[in-house]
């Protein structure tokens, strides 16, 4: 008996001895749609987490790269917004997949 697995990057197998063996897609346009958005949406989810991230460390209280208080706590704010996007940007893509699965 085997498993197999199909993920946003790769598939899987797994075999009942319990050796795995893992796959790279050949090519972009061989996945469907959905797993071609689930992949955008992943990189953009990453590329906006790391701009809250370095946002949220302007606005730290402990650095001094933002002198003024209120505009420190507007950026702290800002990234706050930033990391909830980034978290539905990751959100959708598992939705979709366990509406299309269920």
């Amino acid at each position: 008996a085997q498993t197999s697995w199909e993920g946003i990057w790769m598939s899987c197998v797994v075999q009942s001895t319990g050796q795995m063996q893992c796959k790279v897609y050949d090519s972009m346009l061989a996945l469907s749609s959905d797993l071609q958005a689930a992949r955008a949406l992943t990189i953009i989810a990453i590329v906006i987490g790391i701009l809250g991230i370095m946002l949220a460390m302007a606005g730290g209280k402990c650095t001094i790269c933002i002198e003024d208080e209120s505009s420190k706590s507007k950026v702290g704010v800002t990234s706050g917004v930033i990391f909830i996007i980034a978290g539905v940007l990751c959100l959708i893509p598992v939705c979709w997949t366990a509406h299309a699965i269920v």
